[in-house]
């Protein structure tokens, strides 16, 4: 796992989000597939775990038993332990590595296509309400988030939980006074971290809300409407100075949150570096006074390096998880999104249709939010709760022959295109009937 996962999260993606067992059943069904490859990893995990421990124990019986006797055999023999010990973590890295991106990609596969098909259902009134940049942020960042869910996050915990247990039974087993000296200085580096942690949100947040607006303004510009619009107002430089302060934003922030992230990163390896000299210092006293051996203090100093990102990341694990489980239910907020117009039951095919078209006693009102649109996906404060009150079209009824051509015309809003789109079912009728050649559109 990288060490960014160590750096606290984002609290207030997660402010009132609980633990929803529907989503979590969900989130079963989905990661089903790959069952096999989850208990491969996890196994990876353990056994890597396990095997990084024998190293300081190898290197205490050297210094303690094979050096002193003179052994030659016995340190050549151990020797070649440790170079395969090290061949076969480097082996688990890779089959790690291996299990984590086929169940990361296969699940980031199975959620776009099971969101892209739901989308592509959709009726048209749904695209008429619906931000695209934030659906299409459901389909990249939340499906990402989603899937990470069940390799980094799950992958983490389960790492930090049998690192820590594993190193510090060994430790206790070796010397536990050492143990425990080597504990107390983790408060000194949370405390800050946390600090500093609280700050890189802030930070993270701005950023992506600046990175927001900069593809916001280029993917309204960069197209002929936009360009055109630009041009006839002549707005070319308030465009450019607009985009150039919130670029001049990302720059500054982006400095900002690389001194903290490396000052985070700084500050976990002079714990480390102040856990090692803690063990040494205080270990060869006792190596003097005779209570330890010098191959005790050798290993406790390996061991103690590796039981401060396991602490804490496992401080970091709720905040991980919970913001996991937020992206799995804003991907599952589309696929849960309702589905205004769908085929009914025993809908027929036309093989060869006529053309002949009736509207029959037609009224129309374009649908509520509720019944086609997703709020979160909404603009806020535009299309939110600004639902039609009134009738487009009222008692409309009209025939229109194969072959034959008939001009409607009304002023802008009249509902002519609308009148085009019932006949494509792009929308349902409120009332009355529209047919094609004598059926019913919806029978279709």
């Amino acid at each position: 796992m990288g060490p960014h996962h160590l750096i606290p999260g984002d609290k207030s993606a997660i402010v009132g989000t609980k633990v929803n067992r529907t989503s979590m059943r969900r989130v079963v069904v989905f990661a089903r597939p790959y069952s096999n490859s989850i208990v491969g990893f996890l196994i990876s995990i353990l056994v890597s775990a396990v095997i990084a421990l024998i190293p300081p124990l190898l290197f205490r019986t050297i210094v303690d038993t094979a050096i002193p006797a003179g052994d030659k055999r016995r340190i050549v023999i151990l020797t070649i332990i440790l170079v395969v010990v090290a061949m076969g973590d480097a082996i688990l890295s890779i089959v790690q590595r291996w299990y984590s991106s086929r169940i990361g990609e296969g699940l980031i596969y199975d959620l776009r296509v099971a969101l892209f098909d739901k989308v592509q259902n959709m009726p048209i009134a749904f695209f008429t309400r619906t931000q695209t940049g934030a659906l299409i942020s459901r389909l990249n960042n939340d499906v990402v988030g989603a899937q990470t869910a069940v390799t980094g996050t799950l992958g983490s915990v389960v790492s930090n939980v049998v690192v820590l247990v594993t190193t510090l039974g060994a430790m206790l087993a070796l010397e536990w006074r050492l143990t425990v000296l080597s504990l107390v200085v983790l408060p000194v580096f949370i405390i800050p971290a946390r600090r500093v942690g609280v700050r890189l949100q802030d930070i993270s947040r701005e950023q992506m809300g600046l990175n927001a607006a900069l593809n916001t303004q280029m993917t309204e510009r960069f197209n002929v409407s936009g360009a055109m619009l630009v041009k006839l107002f002549g707005r070319h430089r308030d465009e450019v100075d607009a985009f150039s302060g919130r670029a001049s934003r990302v720059r500054d922030i982006g400095i900002t949150g690389a001194m903290y992230g490396r000052v985070f990163f700084v500050a976990l390896g002079l714990v480390g570096a102040l856990g090692a000299v803690a063990i040494y210092g205080i270990g060869a006293f006792m190596v003097i006074s005779g209570g330890i051996t010098i191959g005790t203090l050798v290993a406790m100093a390996a061991f103690v390096q590796r039981i401060y990102q396991p602490l804490t990341g496992l401080t970091n694990a709720r905040l991980e998880v919970m913001t996991a489980l937020v992206s799995f239910e804003r991907v599952f907020e589309v696929l849960d999104a309702p589905v205004a117009i769908t085929d009914r039951p025993r809908a027929i095919d036309i093989i060869k249709p006529l053309g002949n078209i009736e509207f029959d006693h037609v009224a129309f009102r374009y649908p509520p939010g509720v019944s086609v649109s997703i709020a979160s996906l909404e603009l806020a404060g535009v299309m939110q709760g600004s639902d039609p009150d009134t009738d487009v079209l009222v008692d409309v009824s009209l025939r229109v022959d194969a072959g034959s051509t008939v001009a409607i015309v009304g002023t802008s809003g009249a509902g002519k295109t609308t009148l085009a789109m019932l006949i494509a079912r792009m929308y349902d009728v409120t009332s009355g009937v529209v047919r094609l050649d004598g059926h019913d559109v919806r029978d279709l």
